[in-house]
């Protein structure tokens, strides 16, 4: 039995992840590489997870007609520090250990000075090995549940940042946080 559910959800990843990938000939040169999106945690760095995840929520959102979320600086400040908290601290809750909230942690980040008005949005997930802590198993994970796609396709948010800490030899937690804001 859990021979078939291993089956069953790498053929789901697939799946999904077949959707994500670019169709022929739509605008493929324009289209950055995600680099090796399979890749596990183990043999992958920091930077290629956390870029490879934002580049395949960016196709998911060009696959629907939305324009591409902005990297933001301040925003992986937050994501990377709520992964390493969770993972320190063996939570895993959009609620930081010490009661912290998205808004208080984009807040301290810097991303939130000098706004008149923002919206702020987390997706948090965590796997081990490639079929499920690869960047394409995360965001196939966040695809399939109905929340964490709202906040990919969601047309009012314009920046994001990734967060990666190492939960194990082959597994990280991820953080993805999204927001948008008015000066």
């Amino acid at each position: 039995m859990r021979t078939l559910k291993s089956l069953c959800a790498t053929l789901l990843t697939v799946a999904i992840g077949l959707s994500l990938l670019p169709s022929a000939g739509y605008g493929d040169a324009k289209r950055p590489r995600c680099g090796d999106i399979f890749q596990s945690p183990a043999g992958a760095t920091d930077h290629q997870l956390r870029t490879s995840v934002l580049c395949l929520v960016n196709r998911a959102r060009e696959r629907h007609g939305i324009r591409r979320l902005e990297f933001n600086i301040a925003l992986r400040r937050s994501a990377s520090g709520h992964s390493l908290s969770m993972v320190r601290s063996g939570s895993f809750s959009h609620y930081g250990p010490s009661g912290s909230t998205p808004t208080i942690r984009v807040t301290h980040a810097g991303y939130l000075a000098h706004v008149r008005s923002y919206r702020i949005a987390e997706n948090i997930a965590a796997g081990e090995g490639r079929q499920f802590g690869s960047p394409m198993a995360i965001v196939a994970m966040w695809m399939h549940s109905p929340p964490h796609r709202a906040n990919i396709l969601d047309r009012g948010l314009r920046d994001f940042g990734v967060g990666v800490a190492r939960s194990g030899r082959d597994a990280a937690t991820y953080t993805l946080v999204f927001g948008s804001r008015s000066r």
